[in-house]
């Protein structure tokens, strides 16, 4: 046990401290000290990109995007593929759309085109932009803020495309996106999943 008078480890059989000598039976046990438990740490990154800043930067990016993917599809002539798709669900018979006039060839239009808008464009456009030296897309320039990783540094490909296919995951009930309003670091899922912060730009 130890002694309540000079805290020193004593024989728990005696009925006085062997180093002071105290009669540690008639002392009150002092209090155990409880340690507080340590905050999180956060390293100072820098202030937080807010939900206003971020939802204006993405509807600048979409109307980008949608320029982008109306001249990819042009050029890789998939735009048949796009109007495949609105005439299939208007009920024009597969055979009449595509030059094999299968139900295959059909589909593979439609794949390709929507593949190319809906997956590669956005995902080239935004991991592209995201680790590159700017670290922001042409939105976020606009509203100064750049993505980083959890230390604040420059985040590689691989991890602003994990980011970036991660927004899947934020899209159901865009419960993801709603958490950047009220999570302690401004993050949505895909920011949490990726390990990403989205920062304000410093001077």
């Amino acid at each position: 046990m130890f002694c309540p008078k000079c805290g020193k480890e004593t024989d728990a059989s005696g009925k006085f401290c062997q180093w002071c000598g105290a009669d540690i039976e008639s002392l009150p046990a002092k209090p155990a000290v409880v340690a507080a438990p340590e905050e999180d740490e956060v390293p100072d990154v820098g202030i937080f990109g807010g939900f206003g800043r971020r939802f204006v930067a993405f509807i600048v990016d979409m109307i980008l995007l949608v320029i982008l993917d109306i001249v990819a599809v042009s050029v890789f002539g998939l735009i048949r593929g796009l109007q495949n798709l609105y005439f299939y669900l208007q009920g024009e018979p597969a055979e009449a759309l595509t030059l094999d006039g299968t139900t295959a060839a059909l589909f593979g239009s439609i794949i390709a085109a929507y593949g190319v808008a809906l997956i590669i464009v956005p995902w080239v456009y935004f991991a592209g932009f995201e680790s590159s030296r700017s670290q922001a897309t042409p939105g976020k320039l606009l509203m100064r803020i750049v993505v980083t990783d959890i230390e604040g540094n420059k985040p590689t490909f691989a991890r602003v495309t994990l980011r970036h296919f991660a927004k899947f995951i934020s899209l159901i009930f865009c419960l993801g996106f709603i958490a950047i309003r009220f999570s302690k670091k401004k993050q949505g899922f895909h920011d949490m999943i990726a390990g990403c912060l989205v920062l304000l730009q410093q001077d």
